[in-house]
């Protein structure tokens, strides 16, 4: 999922990068209840016939389960925020909080795009004096294309704006 959130003059701004969540925490809870109930009701059953140790496994079953569902939902909250300024490409990677800040020279930063990603999905970065960083490796094909379509407008306004003032002096 992108959110476009820029400035008047086109070329300034910041773009939300998130992953398309398949559910919410919530519904996670409440599926980890309902199939904990299912599986106390079942090994209570087995336990009243003397098998005791389907119980001891049945709650590990619950929190092997509830661990993986934490794991993905984690995974998945993941968001980048590209922030375009007159003179820098910022990147912050995190979850809840920038975790990870990466600052490139916007006059000679270079967003590359290469076919050759995942699943036929193309994979954007930006790279500036050997650092390289990638963007939106979690986005679907739609929500790639749409990027690399936006950050193509960004970059080809700022270039104009650049010559504009360029032949003005």
């Amino acid at each position: 999922m992108i959110t476009l959130n820029l400035n008047k003059d086109g070329y300034t701004g910041n773009i939300l990068i998130e992953p398309n969540r398949p559910i919410k925490w919530s519904d996670n809870v409440r599926f980890i209840k309902i199939f904990a109930v299912f599986s106390l009701i079942v090994s209570g059953y087995f336990l009243y016939h003397g098998f005791l140790l389907v119980l001891p496994f049945s709650g590990l079953e619950i929190l092997f389960l509830s661990i993986c569902l934490y794991l993905v939902f984690k995974h998945y909250s993941t968001c980048q925020v590209l922030y375009f300024t007159a003179d820098r490409v910022i990147l912050e990677t995190g979850n809840d909080k920038p975790g990870e800040r990466v600052e490139y020279q916007r006059y000679w930063s270079k967003f590359h795009v290469d076919s050759k990603g995942r699943y036929n999905i193309p994979r954007l970065s930006i790279s500036c004096m050997g650092k390289t960083s990638e963007i939106g490796d979690f986005l679907s094909y739609e929500d790639k294309t749409a990027l690399i379509n936006i950050i193509t407008n960004i970059t080809l306004s700022f270039q104009n704006k650049k010559q504009s003032k360029a032949g003005q002096i």
